[in-house]
């Protein structure tokens, strides 16, 4: 739009079109840098996300790839762990059989010599059945084990027939052959069944999923010691704060949270024997919330110092704390004179002091500008000389 035509189709002086056309043209390019500014800022932005996704990206597969070495590692150690108890148990079987086996050749042949008789041959069948029984029996605690069913009775008699048999051997082989020989054939009727059966008895416990008696007592050792810190704690609590304490003991018996078979001396409130009902910690919490209004360890008083104890580091690290005042206006208001639309705008809008610029402590005089600051925007000369000249007219 040329100046002719907004001074025909406004009715300004040709003056004025051209402080206008200047002005729409500088807002214009205004306009155009800011744009180019805002494009290259979304363009920054937007390298940045992509720099940040991209790290984020390999961050996972970082992480998904240690993920999938710590689960092979896992893998391996478990399978070699399977392994090495697989070849343990392939050889503690063998040695248990290959004892056993030791045994009978023992064993056997003592009762044999024991029972035997030209005139009563056939009694050469009883050390057979007194062996022969101990490991049906065992045989038979074995089938009971595949099967799930109670062992103990076949295992039971297994060493009672054991037993039996050795009595038999120490007494033949003390006689004829001596003390020594008795022992031998005595220990050889016994350890044979005993060993399979603790092998057996591993079997048991291994597919029952018994937990190890070294597992057991540690589990026991540190029971004990969460029982006494607790205790320690909750004297200290009861010490502390009576009130909290009673009431965290009312809440506890509501609920029904009872130690079962306390026998400790414990938590002994105003000379009383301290009761088995041991809080929890959200029941305690509950309590101080209720007593105190706030979290365990904190009361009012404490907050109201803590709260103070901050504004004074606040003071000390930032000084006064008040914000400035919020009627002050901008620099740029004091330089360029307030547009008079309309008499009654202006009027309103008019300061206090007419020789200053509208602020409340330079006492009327504009800020003057220093040397080494930043020139005004040719536009922004133009629309300033431009709003002076119409409060002027």
């Amino acid at each position: 739009m040329s100046v002719t035509e907004l001074h025909h189709n406004s009715g300004e002086t040709y003056a004025e079109g051209l402080a206008r056309a200047e002005q729409l043209q500088a807002g214009a390019e205004a306009q155009r840098i800011k744009n180019e500014g805002e494009r290259v800022r979304q363009e920054l932005a937007n390298e940045r996300a992509r720099a940040r996704a991209q790290k984020d990206i390999q961050r996972d597969l970082d992480d998904a790839a240690d993920e999938r070495r710590e689960r092979e590692r896992a893998r391996r150690e478990a399978a070699a762990a399977r392994a090495r108890a697989e070849k343990s148990a392939a050889t503690w079987r063998k040695a248990a059989k290959a004892i056993a086996i030791v045994c009978i050749l023992v064993s056997l042949p003592l009762q044999v010599m024991a029972f035997w008789d030209p005139h009563a041959w056939f009694l050469v069948a009883a050390p057979f059945v007194l062996e022969g029984v101990a490991w049906a029996l065992l045989c038979g605690a074995q089938a009971a084990i595949d099967e799930g069913r109670p062992s103990w009775h076949y295992r039971l008699g297994a060493l009672v027939q054991a037993l039996i048999a050795a009595g038999i051997n120490y007494a033949h082989g003390s006689a004829a052959y001596g003390i020594a020989t008795g022992i031998g054939g005595a220990l050889c009727s016994v350890i044979g069944p005993m060993i399979w059966d603790l092998h057996e008895h591993g079997r048991i416990a291994k597919g029952q999923g018994r937990t190890p008696r070294s597992v057991r007592r540690t589990e026991r050792r540190e029971a004990r010691a969460e029982v006494q810190r607790l205790d320690a704690v909750n004297a200290a609590r009861a010490a502390r704060d009576t009130d909290v304490w009673e009431r965290a003991l009312d809440l506890a018996a509501a609920y029904g949270e009872v130690r079962p078979g306390s026998r400790s001396g414990l938590l002994k409130l105003r000379g009383t024997k301290a009761p088995e009902v041991v809080p929890s910690e959200k029941t305690y919490a509950r309590a101080c919330l209720e007593i105190h209004g706030a979290e365990p360890g904190s009361t009012a008083e404490r907050i109201a110092r803590m709260r103070t104890a901050k504004r004074a580091v606040r003071l000390a690290q930032n000084g006064p704390l008040d914000s400035p005042a919020k009627d002050e206006k901008p620099q740029v208001d004091s330089q360029t004179p307030p547009a008079a639309a309309e008499p009654s705008m202006a009027r309103a809008k008019a300061p206090k002091n007419p020789s200053g610029d509208g602020r409340k402590r330079n006492g009327g005089t504009p800020p003057r500008r220093r040397p080494g600051t930043v020139k005004y925007h040719p536009a922004a000369k133009r629309q300033m000389a431009l709003t002076a000249a119409r409060q002027t007219d």
